[in-house]
């Protein structure tokens, strides 16, 4: 062996040298001994490490080439993203239905598995088949008997059927009025009287209106308290139309020496006093008319509601022809909604199956390809899970549960006809909230009382819709969501409302849920803002450093 110290090898004498020397130091420093050597007194320098944090920081960077890839990548994604949302947008709803449809029916598609042997295509079929039968063939027949109900009431409803409705109303309401049509003749000349110009007032119109006023004022099918607690007002309207006769027929007797200055002529004093005294006229005509009709109040209500013939006709028609080109555009658009509502039950109930055998395996793509974390990912699809099955099936079922309840009712009262319709538009409007089942039956009711004077029925399902129908909402509720939270009242009706504008009838199952997800992603981002990982931690150079 070869002595480190020979003078015939120095490489390794420098390298053991070398090496030695530092171990020299290290020990001298550990045991306080002084170096001979007057710079070892000197602190180190830090240049060197400082040099070689800031090239560990610098040779952590991607290169300039990987982060180009990576942002020429992530545009491209996008691009195709919006193709892709643009080619699968209009199978949104169908795909939507189906997903649900599966989380809701998953028991009992587990059920059926294990019944059938672990077998996923039988067991997925005849989960389907399932649904079919009991969901979608039920929902397409009471569509078709609701809409077959809908065009026989249309047909019933005519003119002279709808004035005896609106008579009897009148009638129950106390909103009859003797003499309507003299009623109506007042008010428009009071009408005139106050927005016409002075000089095109007529004199037999402010004549005909003190006829219509004494005559009214002496009917005896009017209350005698109301002739007499507006007789004051009769004689000062009365006065009041005299006045105005008078200086009308002053006016026009007037004579001038020039024929053609009647119509230019411009007296001031003479069209401010015509105006005052019309106004005055037609105020306390109108005074007068308010109390003998009860009140200031009431007498327009009466006044409103006594329409004539020819009114209910022009309303009838106007009506008429603003529904016209809407159910006109409507029946020509039929062929081509039946084919649009064929392709997307079609492909529900493909994804249905689908959704049944590689549900788990999409998810688990899914996972894989999002570069969010697992857990939060998990905690979505919990949350799309409990909201599916707990909020959806609960409102679900609380409208279901609704409209049998109160078509048993309709069936029993004399709605016997429409009751499929009635059942559909209950159940329906159950599913908003604030307007509820009680926006269908309460209309039944006030139809029984005033139109048909059923009033014994009306009071009867006035307490059987409040006390069973909506308070059934509130039980199914609890029994379904067991406690769980659940949207408050103004947050659900606005995420119906607006659910409804964005994604349409389909939107009174998108919008809370889209409200819920909104909650659960705000609860993720408060979650990891709470841990503290987006504080700047000292490097381990800057720590060496510092020390």
């Amino acid at each position: 062996m070869k002595d480190s110290d020979d003078p015939a090898d120095p490489t390794p004498a420098a390298s053991s040298g070398d090496v030695d020397g530092g171990d020299a130091i290290d020990r001298g420093a550990d045991t306080g001994k002084t170096s001979s050597d007057p710079t070892a007194d000197r602190p180190v320098s830090t240049v060197g490490t400082h040099h070689s944090a800031a090239s560990s920081l610098f040779n952590s960077f991607p290169s300039l080439s990987r982060i180009m890839s990576v942002v020429v990548l992530v545009m491209v994604i996008i691009a195709v993203g919006l193709l892709f949302y643009k080619v699968m947008a209009g199978f949104f709803v169908p795909l939507f239905l189906a997903v649900l449809l599966v989380v809701i029916f998953r028991p009992v598609h587990m059920w059926i598995l294990h019944r059938m042997g672990n077998r996923p295509r039988t067991a997925a079929a005849i989960t389907t088949g399932l649904i079919l039968t009991i969901v979608l063939m039920p929902l397409l027949l009471l569509v078709v008997v609701a809409v077959g109900q809908f065009a026989s009431v249309l047909k019933q409803i005519d003119a002279g059927s709808l004035k005896r409705a609106i008579e009897r109303g009148r009638e129950q309401t106390a909103l009859a009025v003797p003499h309507p049509e003299y009623f109506r003749r007042l008010d428009e000349i009071v009408i005139r009287l106050q927005s016409s110009e002075p000089q095109r007032i007529e004199t037999s119109e402010v004549l005909q209106a003190k006829d219509i006023l004494g005559s009214l004022q002496n009917d005896e099918s009017i209350s005698q308290s109301a002739r007499d607690a507006a007789t004051p007002a009769a004689v000062s309207a009365a006065e009041s139309l005299d006045e105005l006769l008078s200086e009308i027929k002053g006016w026009q007797n007037r004579e001038f020496d020039d024929p053609v200055a009647r119509s230019y002529v411009e007296d001031l004093d003479l069209m401010a006093r015509l105006q005052q005294l019309s106004d005055d006229a037609g105020s306390k005509t109108r005074r007068w008319m308010q109390e003998v009709l009860g009140g200031s109040i009431w007498g327009p209500i009466r006044l409103a509601a006594n329409l004539s013939d020819d009114e209910i006709d022009r309303m009838i028609l106007s009506t008429r022809d603003t529904l016209q080109p809407w159910f006109v555009q409507f029946t020509s658009r039929t062929g081509g909604f039946l084919v649009t509502l064929g392709i997307g039950t079609l492909i529900m109930v493909i994804s249905v199956y689908f959704f049944l055998i590689d549900g788990p395996g999409m998810v688990h793509t899914l996972m894989r390809l999002s570069p969010m974390d697992d857990n939060y990912e998990r905690r979505l699809l919990m949350e799309f899970d409990r909201t599916s099955r707990a909020v959806v099936l609960a409102s679900v079922l609380s409208a279901l549960a609704q409209g049998v309840l109160a078509a048993i009712a309709y069936f029993f009262l004399g709605f016997s006809g429409s009751v499929v319709l009635l059942f559909l538009a209950t159940t329906v409007m159950a599913l908003v909230p604030f307007l509820g089942a009680a926006s269908v039956w309460v209309p039944c009711v006030v139809w029984l009382g005033l139109v048909e004077r059923q009033w014994g029925q009306a009071i009867f399902l006035l307490i059987y819709g409040t006390l069973v129908i909506s308070s059934i909402d509130n039980v199914i509720k609890v029994f379904v969501l067991h406690g769980r939270s659940q949207l408050h009242p103004l947050l659900a009706l606005l995420s119906v409302l607006g659910g409804v504008g964005v994604f349409g009838p389909i939107g009174i199952l998108v919008g809370p849920m889209v409200v819920v997800f909104l909650q659960t992603l705000l609860e993720i981002l408060n979650h990891e803002l709470a841990k503290g990982d987006f504080h700047i931690r000292p490097s381990d150079g800057a720590d060496e450093t510092t020390a």
